[in-house]
C-alpha cells in the first residue's frame, strides 16, 4: 500500500495497517503527547489501533509540546 508519511511516500506498506502498525513498524512510540494527522483528521493515542489506514492516506505524526 501507498502511504505519505511527513511528506515521504512510499509502498513498502501491507494492505491492512491500522496507525498502531504504522507506528511499531516505523519504531515509534505511542506516548501521550503524540497525535497522528490521517488527511488532516487528527486521533490520539486510545484510537491507533481502531483506525485503518488506506491507499493514498497522507500520514502527519505531530507531537504536541508545551512551553512558555
Amino acid at each position: 500500500m501507498r502511504l505519505t508519511v511527513d511528506c515521504v511516500t512510499s509502498s513498502e506498506y501491507p494492505d491492512v495497517f491500522s496507525i498502531g502498525d504504522l507506528l511499531r513498524y516505523r519504531n515509534v512510540e505511542a506516548v501521550p503527547w503524540l497525535v497522528v494527522g490521517v488527511n488532516n483528521v487528527f486521533y490520539r493515542t486510545k484510537d491507533f489501533e481502531n483506525v485503518y489506514l488506506k491507499e493514498g492516506d497522507k500520514v502527519d505524526l505531530v507531537y504536541i509540546r508545551g512551553g512558555g
